[in-house]
């Protein structure tokens, strides 16, 4: 029988000042009943989380807001008992020195915006491709090298970024929500693709998984609340009422990848 062992993947839960509320919903208590179902998981021996674990409701630009010192504060409260080890990665909306204060690294190791975390035959790697205009991802030329050479050490991987890395089946991902200088990283995804056992990403607050070029990917959603992008769509998104939770992955000791959604309600006005 295969064995397997257990982690988690959150994103999105834009968490605010005690008290405050974004887009006019509790997205505190909705994280908080995350928190506190997966305090009571017994599988997941890890947490990663995609980025946008706080927020703030200071700045009302959505373009430019990023999240406070009293966001995080209340996000490391939220998280209090949870006793697996957090791996964070940087949001479009995160501050990553208050993020790093609130939440110190877990990542074993670390360099030009590609992190590494060995777990169970497979290295979990983030890239970190915060450098674009607004919500759009940018990737330099140094994390690009990062990513190939680690690949290149790894047996299999798993690898985890806020923004989607490929062109996915809506205009208005592919032109402002996604990784713009998509064919800067293909080259080393095709050169790794037999290594790659999934991809996940977050930003988008929707489920999305299909196959790309080979490689399992991933959209998670939102632990807080969804957007509406339906397919080869280029319309704004918009905030809907739908089915939010986290990811439970199990990796097996043959490489092979198992995904269990948790459903819960998302964040209510």
């Amino acid at each position: 029988m295969i064995e397997r062992k257990y982690l988690a993947v959150i994103t999105d839960q834009h968490i605010t000042e005690p008290g405050t509320r974004l887009y006019g919903l509790d997205t505190n208590e909705s994280a908080k009943r995350v928190f506190d179902a997966l305090k009571m998981e017994r599988l997941p021996e890890l947490v990663v989380s995609l980025g946008d674990l706080a927020d703030t409701s200071i700045n009302p630009n959505r373009e430019t807001a990023t999240a406070s010192e009293g966001s995080y504060a209340h996000a490391r409260n939220l998280l209090d008992g949870l006793k697996a080890p957090v791996l964070t990665v940087a949001g479009n909306h995160d501050e990553p020195e208050l993020m790093e204060a609130a939440f110190p690294s877990a990542w074993e190791s670390h360099k030009d915006g590609v992190s590494r975390y060995f777990f169970y035959g497979t290295d979990l790697i983030s890239v970190d491709v915060r450098n674009g205009p607004g919500a759009t991802g940018w990737i330099s030329a140094e994390t690009c090298k990062a990513l190939d050479e680690t690949l290149s050490e790894a047996k299999r991987a798993v690898i985890f970024s806020h923004f989607p890395l490929f062109d996915l089946d809506n205009e208005r991902i592919a032109s402002g929500l996604s990784l713009s200088n998509r064919e800067e990283l293909a080259p080393v995804l095709q050169r790794h693709r037999d290594k790659i056992v999934g991809c996940f990403s977050g930003h988008l607050h929707i489920w999305l998984s299909g196959v790309i070029d080979g490689i399992p990917v991933i959209s998670v959603p939102s632990s807080s609340f969804g957007f509406s992008l339906e397919p080869m769509s280029n319309e704004r998104e918009k905030v809907s009422d739908v089915p939010c939770g986290y990811l439970l992955i199990g990796i097996g000791d043959d490489g092979s990848l198992i995904m269990r959604p948790r459903f819960h309600p998302g964040a209510k006005s």
